[in-house]
């Protein structure tokens, strides 16, 4: 079967009807031959992530590196991938058999077969499951970085987070209760069933506290008594928004004094207002933070990137986290037009950000 690649030729907001899945041709993949310091990788998952679409959009820095013959660019910036091959002369400690992730952005991840540069790769643990390793460099990373980098926590700490039922926020969670801290998960209203649904995952997954959008603009701390006892204990030490705009500003009113807030999305928009008062800034000295996940890994070496991902892999071994809920979609291999039907339908979903929409993840079929 000849490889396949999701690509697109312009630039576009609307990245459900940009995305084509094209097959094409590529001798080196064909004839197994491949240069020096060249991998030849299989794609086993690939999750769809908002950096994805905003390089689909052009309006991403990072814009995919590669390109089939007519011009198309790869799209996708992450993905867990299976070592096929290896070029003669390669030094590296890559092996056929290894599984490895994406070093840097812009590789064309959405495709079955890749040629790679072997030092664009981070090697993980073989038994990963290939959800879990999808999730591991954007989503338990940045979780993981977030609780880690931004404050010193201590034992007793709360945090808050928003858009709680993502990928980033659930982990952050897990994370923090690692720490021995305690954290408020704010969703987005839902009605009263869907808000049990969302309170049950989130409170199995180490959140002691979940309210609603709604409930916490209308009732503010008294949406619960946990919460209540938190704030005005002066217990919220960190505040991580997701959303932007009116979401940010409910977590800020959360906050004890010195505490901190970090932006590190905008799901709300990025051209939202976000209103501050002087008792924020002056009084309680909120401290601002931004959050760039390329940014604080790149703190750490490529061995120790590479460690802190095992380390991730070791805690679901032990079942000390979880993987979060993601929406699985496996495409197929024998029909082109249930692949498109199936891309098509994911990319609408994840543009359009529908209340209970999951991080979808697609599942490559072997060959």
């Amino acid at each position: 079967m000849a490889p396949f690649a999701l690509t697109f030729s312009s630039a576009s907001a609307d990245a459900a009807s940009a995305i084509q899945v094209q097959k094409y041709h590529n001798e080196k993949i064909s004839s197994g031959e491949l240069a020096a310091g060249d991998v030849l990788v299989r794609f086993l998952a690939i999750p769809v992530n908002p950096q994805d679409l905003m390089a689909i959009a052009g309006k991403y820095p990072v814009q995919p590196v590669y390109s089939t013959a007519d011009g198309s660019r790869i799209a996708g910036n992450d993905g867990v991938a299976r070592v096929e091959s290896i070029g003669p002369g390669t030094k590296s400690s890559l092996a056929v058999g290894d599984v490895v992730l994406p070093k840097r952005h812009g590789l064309g991840t959405w495709r079955d077969v890749a040629i790679l540069p072997a030092d664009a790769l981070l090697k993980i643990p073989r038994d990963v499951e290939p959800v879990a390793g999808a999730l591991l460099k954007m989503g338990f990373a940045p979780g993981y970085l977030l609780v880690e980098d931004m404050v010193t926590l201590q034992p007793g700490d709360w945090i808050v987070v928003n858009a709680a039922l993502g990928v980033i926020p659930q982990m952050a969670i897990q994370f923090a209760r690692l720490r021995g801290c305690h954290a408020i998960a704010v969703v987005r209203s839902r009605g009263h069933e869907g808000l049990g649904a969302a309170r049950e995952l989130l409170l199995a997954n180490g959140a002691a506290v979940v309210v609603s959008e709604e409930g916490l603009e209308e009732r503010g701390q008294d949406a619960d008594p946990k919460l209540a006892a938190a704030v005005n204990g002066q217990l919220v030490k960190l505040a991580l928004d997701a959303v932007w705009g009116p979401s940010a500003e409910r977590l800020l009113r959360l906050l004890a004094p010195n505490a901190t807030y970090v932006n590190y999305g905008s799901l709300g928009g990025a051209d939202v207002e976000l209103r501050l008062s002087q008792e924020q800034i002056f009084w309680r000295q909120i401290k601002f933070r931004n959050f760039r996940f390329s940014q604080q890994l790149a703190l750490r070496s490529d061995a120790q990137a590479e460690a802190l991902l095992t380390w991730f892999v070791t805690l679901l071994r032990e079942q000390r986290v979880r993987v979060p809920r993601v929406d699985e979609r496996h495409l197929s291999v024998d029909s082109d037009d249930c692949t498109k039907r199936i891309v098509h339908d994911v990319l609408h979903a994840a543009q359009n950000r529908a209340v209970g929409t999951r991080k979808a993840v697609f599942i490559i079929p072997e060959a």
